[in-house]
């Protein structure tokens, strides 16, 4: 088995895989007319020309702790039935583990069609999604305004806007993608009916929606603000739609949305929770050492069980006046607490508040020790993805 990164005229074989993998039909003669648009690794056969199996690796910044580091994405996870349990999915995943030092990778994201299948590289559920549904009639308390305006190609927009809007919001949650670019939004919204709106406190861009509206329905894709008076202006600005829709459904919502605190009302709204991404730690030596840690001086030995010998190991942490010092020692060392990756990806990554009593009803957790200093310093920071891959 070779595994190896596709070659840019390997469109074809690509999308090949992927049309047996999720069932969806392609013209080999157009796949072969254009290049991959996409980083992607592959299992080929000993020939090197055979491709059995694929993942794509594209590569962002993640936000942790207020900061940028690089994170891969995993999608496109497919492979050719009469290759399948030959191992060519894993040797793909064990490529991509192996480049994590050199490529800087902090952390890695996907979306899953199974949880417990993932588990087995690693990763855990770091997500939760709120959904809100509501009656027209229940976003009455917010004044209609027109201080919104269309994203469009050479339109009253420019892309600086978005950034600046998304990028706020985004730093106030882990995991979130930095962006640096607009290609997350539609420039032919009459095309694409997914209409993005930048709503403007005089001339500041300050929130920003993305709608699609259908059969009586607005969607509301990705809505970002930064501050209680944007958040309300973009709602009031939504208002506008109501001689065309009767509901609103805000998707993508991370659980703790301040937009439940403004709406305020429970009856004939519906309220959902559903699980989202998983994520994985690639470097906790990386992530420890620029942790947010108390003021007070604390310090805890964290074992580190994972199979990637460039983790496994005892971490001891002192932390004091928000900062650390982190050592790695021998994987035998004496340990207060012992996490495998899943757990040490759900604690460090997914938002959630654990004690020691809490953290013990997950697989892979052992407490062998006073574990309160590293449960006083993580957990709880809200965290979110709009992103998908």
């Amino acid at each position: 088995m070779v595994i190896r990164r596709l070659r840019e005229d390997e469109n074809g074989k690509l999308d090949a895989v992927q049309s047996l993998a999720f069932s969806f039909s392609y013209d080999m003669e157009e796949s072969d007319g254009h290049g991959l648009n996409s980083e992607v690794y592959g299992a080929f056969l000993d020939d090197g020309e055979t491709l059995t199996a694929t993942i794509f690796t594209p590569e962002y910044d993640s936000l942790y702790c207020g900061k940028p580091f690089k994170s891969v994405g995993i999608g496109g996870v497919a492979s050719v039935p009469e290759y399948r349990r030959m191992g060519a999915v894993r040797a793909i995943f064990d490529e991509i583990f192996r480049m994590a030092p050199e490529r800087g990778w902090a952390t890695s994201f996907l979306y899953p069609f199974s949880y417990n299948y993932y588990r087995q590289y690693g990763y855990e559920r770091v997500m939760k999604r709120m959904r809100i549904k509501v009656p027209a009639n229940v976003l009455a308390k917010f004044p209609r305004n027109t201080d919104a305006k269309m994203y469009i190609k050479d339109g009253p927009v420019p892309e600086s806007d978005l950034l600046a809007v998304y990028n706020a919001y985004a730093a106030n949650y882990d995991c979130m993608f930095y962006r640096s670019s607009a290609r997350a939004y539609s420039a032919k919204p009459h095309k694409s009916q997914n209409l993005t709106y930048v709503w403007y406190d005089g001339e500041t861009p300050a929130a920003l929606a993305t709608v699609r509206c259908q059969d009586g329905v607005m969607k509301v894709r990705e809505l970002c603000y930064t501050s209680p008076d944007a958040l309300r202006g973009i709602l009031g600005f939504l208002r506008m739609f109501e001689g065309q829709v009767s509901e609103y459904k805000f998707e993508e919502l991370p659980p703790d949305s301040e937009l439940e605190l403004l709406l305020g009302e429970y009856v004939d709204v519906e309220y959902s929770l559903d699980n989202g991404a998983m994520g994985r730690v690639l470097l906790p030596q990386l992530l420890l050492e620029n942790s947010i840690y108390p003021e007070e001086f604390g310090h805890f030995r964290l074992q580190i069980d994972d199979p990637l010998s460039y983790n496994r190991g005892v971490y001891a942490v002192e932390y004091v006046r928000g900062e650390a010092q982190v050592i790695r020692m021998p994987f035998d060392s004496a340990y207060d607490l012992s996490l495998n990756v899943p757990a040490l990806s759900r604690i460090l990554l997914g938002g959630e508040r654990f004690d020691a009593r809490r953290a013990a009803y997950m697989d892979g957790v052992k407490i062998n020790g006073n574990a309160d200093d590293f449960f006083r310093a993580f957990g709880g920071r809200p965290n979110n993805l709009l992103e998908k891959f």
